[in-house]
Parts: C-alpha cells; sequence; structure tokens
C-alpha cells in the first residue's frame, strides 16, 4: 500500500524494517503494520496501526517521535499527493507495552488515513 512506501521514503532507516501484521525479526528493530477499513466511499477511510517492536525503550519511542511528525497532520493541513493517491492522516491513540512472550517493547500507534 502507498503508505508503506511513504513512510519508507521519508524515513529511510525504516526502510525493509516493515512488515504486514506481525514479523518474526529480532534481531533489528522492526514495524509491524495493519489496514483496517472504517469506510468507502469516494473519501475512504482506513485505521493504520503501527507497532514498533524492539528491546530498547529509548529507540522505541524515537521511532514513534518520528511517525508521530510524519503522520499527525492537522486538521488544515491539505491532503498529500504521493504514487498516484491523495491522504490525510492524523493520529488517534496507542500505547508502550512489555510483551513477555519476545521481551520486547512493543509501541502501538493509531492513524486514521484518510484518501482518494
Amino acid at each position: 500500500m502507498f503508505i508503506k512506501k511513504y513512510i519508507e521514503e521519508k524515513i529511510p532507516e525504516l526502510s525493509g524494517r516493515l512488515y504486514p501484521v506481525f514479523t518474526a525479526d529480532i534481531e533489528h528493530l522492526t514495524v509491524a503494520y495493519r489496514f483496517t477499513p472504517v469506510t468507502g466511499g469516494h473519501l475512504k477511510q482506513y485505521q493504520l496501526e503501527l507497532k514498533v517492536i524492539w528491546l530498547d525503550y529509548d529507540e522505541c519511542t524515537a521511532v514513534e517521535k518520528e511517525l508521530v511528525n510524519l503522520l499527525d497532520m492537522q486538521d488544515d493541513d491539505g491532503f498529500i499527493r504521493y504514487a498516484g493517491v491523495s491522504f490525510h492522516s492524523e493520529l488517534s491513540g496507542g500505547g508502550m507495552l512489555f510483551n513477555e512472550g519476545c521481551q520486547m517493547f512493543e509501541d502501538t500507534l493509531y492513524f486514521i488515513i484518510s484518501w482518494r
């Protein structure tokens, strides 16, 4: 999807580290993503879930800040045109937890993406 390419282009250190739904890569900081449709029609809305997964809490929060700076747009910001798609996104929630299973932090961010 266009937003994965957009993130990888704008935050090059995440290039090749974004995985759909989950990741088994525990050797590097990774980001698992999931798109969920919210509304259809001419102006579609999807919820984008991003999970920054890594051993180091501070590195997770640093990547969180980069993602928020990139994707949390103001109401009066115009749509961004990228790869033939116009989109606007806003942060809608999230939080940090420690996953006992893999012994890593998971910093989850939710964005609402409006696109056409």
